[in-house]
């Protein structure tokens, strides 16, 4: 995994491997990365990083056969950042994350109705192609906020939130 990892300015990057031990891989990445924060905001960047991974394996471009893209984390004070950047295989893709993250931003009081009103549909319909939860999971259960941006052809999706170090 080491080969895989780079640090820049206060932040590490994982170049997300394409095969089955990868979100493990990740989930040890984040660890090291947030090792000196609060168990809570451990649990809550293995979360994003878990959910991220998982999106750019199942969604992401196939241009690059051994990795899938990349995610970053970067702490920075109490403030965490996960960034997640890869390929995208639609225009469809970048719309649903444009729809979801603009929902949760204009969520009141927060992302609780729509994490609610989305298992809510899953349930109702089992055989949607994509249960799209993934996003609105990290905002919920994880406590981030998103964003993302889209230059032709990667799409970025940035999650951050407060956090404080271990006691």
């Amino acid at each position: 995994m080491t080969d895989s990892v780079t640090v820049t300015r206060g932040e590490r990057t994982l170049r997300l491997p394409r095969r089955s031990s990868a979100l493990d891989e990740a989930r040890r990445f984040a660890d090291l990365a947030v090792r000196q924060c609060s168990e809570v905001c451990r649990e809550a960047v293995a979360l994003a990083v878990t959910e991220l991974g998982e999106n750019l394996l199942k969604y992401g471009s196939q241009k690059d056969p051994a990795h899938a893209g990349t995610i970053a984390v970067g702490v920075e004070g109490d403030r965490i950042r996960v960034r997640a950047v890869g390929g995208v295989l639609s225009p469809d893709d970048v719309r649903s994350v444009a729809g979801i993250v603009g929902k949760l931003a204009a969520s009141d009081p927060g992302a609780g109705a729509l994490y609610r009103d989305r298992l809510r549909e899953l349930f109702e319909n089992p055989a949607l192609a994509k249960a799209q939860l993934g996003l609105i999971r990290v905002a919920f259960e994880g406590g981030f906020r998103l964003s993302y941006s889209f230059a032709q052809p990667e799409l970025e999706i940035i999650a951050e939130r407060q956090c404080g170090t271990a006691a």
